[in-house]
């Protein structure tokens, strides 16, 4: 495993299907409770079961056609969030983050959007793409530059005698990034602790 992939290939790791990290969507909000995070993405809070990243609940198909899963969990005083694609839109993301609450969120569809987000105070600050982040927007598209030291996401801008970038560090990169901010990345022990499931109904966008 390339150290600069670790966290593509620690999620994956979850899934052995032909499919695995085809998707991915994920958001970390600050200073909210669970029961309004939850009700804000339009979960039903009386489906609640304890679960864990492996296996947890029905899960997601990351379409929203069909019933998904939300599995909600913490990460000292942020709380994340990891669905389909409705629980990054950016509706959702600023509803999140009404009150001055830092909100992140992670949009990664192999063949799609692959966003990196920032919300506060109920809009959107940066918007970046993690496969070429001069592709930028938001109040302040460059608000997320003091945690993107080092890392590397364009996957076209190698430099000479540097090996180029593959789509899993550019993913590896933006959760990097997000763990700076939050305090602590996603890890192995987060996905392995017991954290609860709601089910989002299908068609529940707004």
């Amino acid at each position: 495993m390339k150290p600069t992939e670790r966290l593509y290939e620690l999620l994956g790791s979850y899934d052995d299907s032909d499919v695995s990290m085809w998707q991915f969507y994920a958001v970390w909000c600050e200073g909210i409770a669970v029961e309004e995070a939850v009700l804000l993405l339009n979960a039903d809070p009386d489906t609640a079961i304890p679960a864990t990243f492996v296996g947890w609940g029905p899960g997601s198909d990351g379409s929203g056609d069909e019933d998904s899963g939300l599995l909600v969990g913490t990460i000292g005083a942020w709380v994340v969030l990891i669905g389909d694609y409705r629980c990054t839109e950016d509706e959702a993301l600023s509803a999140l983050s009404e009150n001055n609450r830092r909100t992140l969120g992670i949009s990664w569809d192999f063949q799609g959007d692959n966003t990196l987000k920032y919300a506060m105070g109920g809009e959107l600050i940066t918007v970046l793409n993690m496969f070429d982040t001069s592709y930028r927007s938001g109040r302040d598209p460059d608000a997320l530059d003091p945690y993107l030291h080092g890392l590397r996401f364009n996957i076209d801008g190698g430099k000479p005698g540097e090996p180029g970038v593959d789509p899993r560090e550019s993913f590896t990169s933006a959760l990097t990034a997000i763990g700076r901010m939050v305090g602590r990345e996603i890890d192995k022990e987060w996905l392995d602790s017991m954290h609860t499931c709601y089910i989002v109904p299908a068609g529940n966008c707004e």
